[in-house]
């Protein structure tokens, strides 16, 4: 069985709840404007670019083109984004008046989420929080993206766990091809 104290140094759980408590600082400022942050970063991305391909946002996000098709789709029935597809048949966003409108509302509630935050941390760990976010984002992509199986290591803890036959390997990395039965 594993353990509490195991799960609570896991990078996984201790990244999602301070993205909770951060998600959640600025949901509530930005909550007289009516969006949401997922709402607001989205509608900051495209407002960045005179038009952005709705690929090329998901990618910048990681996130799903079908998430971003959901959240796109509600953006245009609010009336915040206006999509055509161009010459390369993408799906193309710009922020209309109504979404330049409310992103002029919105950005300095944002900019305030982002003050009550920072005179939290100090300036050493802000700096630090915004680099070591970007390294995790790297990192994590990196190693979805290694060749290695997903299973579940060896443990010392196991009794039934018997020692790979495989030399210069770490326990729980696997080198295969993945096949559909691995993920």
């Amino acid at each position: 069985m594993l353990s509490s104290s195991r799960v609570s140094i896991c990078a996984c759980a201790s990244l999602r709840r301070a993205s909770r408590a951060v998600n959640h600082l600025y949901d509530l400022v930005l909550a007289p404007t009516g969006l949401r942050i997922s709402q607001f970063l989205i509608l900051s991305a495209i407002a960045e670019s005179e038009g952005v391909a709705h690929c090329d946002l998901a990618r910048r996000f990681f996130a799903s083109e079908e998430t971003f098709s959901r959240r796109l789709a509600s953006a245009r029935k609010a009336g915040w984004v206006h999509m055509n597809v161009d010459a390369r048949r993408r799906r193309v966003y710009r922020l209309t008046e109504a979404g330049r409108a409310l992103m002029r509302i919105a950005v300095p509630n944002w900019e305030r989420a982002q003050e009550r935050l920072r005179c939290q941390l100090s300036e050493e760990d802000w700096s630090a929080l915004i680099a070591l976010s970007e390294r995790i984002t790297v990192g994590a992509v990196a190693a979805e993206n290694a060749p290695f199986r997903n299973s579940r290591p060896a443990s010392i803890e196991d009794e039934t766990a018997r020692p790979l036959d495989i030399q210069g390997i770490q326990p729980g990395c696997f080198p295969v091809s993945p096949s559909a039965a691995d993920f």
